[in-house]
């Protein structure tokens, strides 16, 4: 059994629809946990106890491993050798073939953990980067509201003005996904963590 470890319950329908696509008969639970998220928006930084206890619970169930798609707290997965941070792989395959990075978030409490696995992965791989940051924090209220379709517009809208700057944009959280449907004359390639995640985890397993 895969089981994913949410901070919103939008994430549910759309990672069971990837694993669908993927593998019709593995088996899956879907655990949520809004709080964590939202105390480490509120304090600055994640609670690791409080992780640590959902990761416990979630292990109760004896999964075979555990997705978690919160990139806020992948750095509190990596501690956990069976817990698998949904944004590692599309990190490596930015690093690798870009050099000009747009990082685009809406949590604050990503900012810092999305740059410090883009800095790590380019030491790893021995290359040279740039990390453009676009600060879309402004927008979360509208993914807090309920309003996903103008989160991703105004998330769309600003990535716009980054456009020259960059050769590559990474949308650092899974919620972000859509924005890609009002950048269809974008001319540069807007990535996200889901699919490509979920496809790489799997077929390390």
């Amino acid at each position: 059994m895969i089981a994913f470890i949410h901070t919103s319950k939008i994430h549910i329908n759309r990672f069971e629809e990837l694993l669908r696509s993927i593998d019709n008969n593995i088996p899956t639970k879907h655990f949520v946990n809004e709080e964590i998220l939202e105390s480490a928006i509120t304090n600055g930084k994640t609670d690791s106890e409080a992780f640590k206890k959902q990761i416990d619970l979630i292990k109760k169930d004896n999964p075979s491993l555990i997705i978690c798609t919160c990139s806020t707290f992948g750095e509190e997965s990596d501690k956990y050798n069976n817990v698998f941070r949904i944004d590692r792989p599309i990190v490596q395959y930015i690093v690798g073939k870009f050099d000009r990075i747009g990082l685009v978030y809406t949590a604050s409490s990503t900012r810092d953990i999305s740059t410090n696995l883009l800095v790590q992965t380019s030491k790893r791989l021995n290359k040279e980067i740039e990390i453009i940051s676009c600060d879309c924090s402004e927008h979360w209220v509208h993914f807090t509201n309920g309003n996903q379709s103008e989160y991703e517009a105004q998330i769309a809208n600003s990535i716009k003005s980054i456009e020259e700057q960059v050769d590559v944009i990474f949308l650092a959280q899974a919620s972000m996904e859509g924005a890609k449907n009002f950048l269809r004359n974008f001319t540069k390639e807007v990535v996200s963590s889901p699919e490509y995640g979920v496809k790489q985890i799997l077929r390390g397993i």
